[in-house]
């Protein structure tokens, strides 16, 4: 009688983890790195560290506790950084970009546990907005130009991927930690009459994100609203 009592009990747990995992997810997302462009780097020149970074809001819908869809909305600050060899001087190009994703959310393991793998993949269009580009030195900065203006190129398309592990802090809300790269297809064309080759966008970032369960963050709603009742009685 007691192994069918707990039997039962774990079929309840098992389900009402799994229910807390379906559903929308909504959440925010940082990430940091290294971005490069590939087709276009100057002659005599090696290629630097870049730091690109992105800040924004995902929604997943969750159709189990494996497998789910979903879209973003980030801005994405990208681009590349050379050295001269002979000169140490360094051409920095940045580009600032609305990025889109859509992407297939893959969590593994049992709905039970805390830490998960979680796989992503798809892809993702982005809207230049912004950036610059100049030549700099030891002692000043030469004006640069603005990279909207300096492309004919204003729309990239690629194809993003990401691996990392879901934490469940609590059933309905988690904490994401992925390492993401991303890989344009189209190339972009500078607005210099071809002086300068065309190139492709690639980035390699880190990030951090948490997401809450729709259901979770009905509960929360609840137990706000009680309280503020209870405070007004």
């Amino acid at each position: 009688m007691k192994q069918l009592f707990f039997s039962a009990m774990l079929l309840i747990t098992g389900s009402q983890i799994a229910t807390a995992q379906t559903g929308w997810n909504i959440g925010d997302r940082a990430a940091f790195g290294h971005s490069w462009t590939v087709g276009n780097t100057p002659e005599g020149a090696k290629r630097q560290f870049h730091p690109t970074f992105e800040l924004g809001r995902a929604a997943t819908y969750n159709f189990s506790d494996r497998a789910g869809v979903g879209f973003g909305t980030y801005f994405s600050s990208q681009g590349a950084s050379f050295k001269d060899e002979d000169t140490d001087n360094r051409l920095i190009a940045g580009a600032n970009y609305i990025k889109i994703p859509v992407f297939a959310s893959f969590n593994f393991g049992d709905a039970e546990q805390r830490v998960r793998p979680r796989l992503t993949i798809g892809p993702s269009v982005q809207f230049l907005v912004g950036g610059k580009s100049f030549i700099k030195t030891d002692e000043d900065a030469f004006a640069g130009r603005y990279t909207t203006k300096a492309m004919n190129t204003k729309i990239d398309v690629g194809g993003n991927a990401s691996l990392g592990v879901n934490i469940r802090v609590f059933d309905g809300f988690y904490l994401n930690h992925e390492i993401n790269y991303y890989h344009g297809f189209v190339e972009q064309k500078p607005n210099n009459n071809s002086e300068t080759p065309t190139f492709t966008n690639r980035g390699l970032t880190m990030s951090l994100g948490m997401q809450i369960n729709s259901a979770a963050m009905k509960k929360w709603k609840g137990k706000m609203k009680m309280h503020h009742k209870g405070h007004e009685d």
